[in-house]
């Protein structure tokens, strides 16, 4: 169940920028490029939408994996966990990848709250339901 130890990140890497930084390449050009000619192979990528498309994988990856160690954290765990990921792509992105995990009892749904609504928008939702029955 426990995959690997991993370093806890702390939390000023979310969201930080790359500037000066090498980047990490968790999407490769020729990746990249299998990936788009096998959505159209006709397709060509310029150099700066492969740069683009490779920045912005590499920012998720580490935007998740920050987060995920911080859950892990969070629970008391020095192990980061297959649950501190899901969770993690979940909340900040709402991904969810079932069947990852040992048991599908395992992936529970993380409940989000109704928005309370205030009370000038429930009147203005009862005079458009109003205005809309007479017509």
């Amino acid at each position: 169940r426990a995959v690997a130890p991993l370093p806890l990140l702390p939390s000023s890497r979310i969201g930080s920028s790359r500037v000066g930084m090498e980047r990490a390449d968790y999407l490769p050009p020729e990746r990249l490029r299998e990936l788009a000619t096998a959505i159209d192979p006709a397709i060509r990528l310029e150099p700066d939408a492969e740069q683009v498309l490779q920045d912005v994988a590499d920012d998720f990856v580490e935007n998740v994996a920050a987060f995920a160690c911080q859950l892990a954290s969070h629970r008391g765990s020095r192990t980061l966990e297959t649950q501190d990921v899901q969770l993690a792509l979940e909340k900040l992105w709402d991904i969810r990848l079932p069947g990852i995990g040992e048991s599908s009892a395992e992936l529970r749904l993380i409940q989000r709250r109704p928005q309370a609504h205030s009370d000038a928008y429930k009147q203005r939702m009862q005079l458009v339901r109003k205005s809309q029955s007479k017509v």
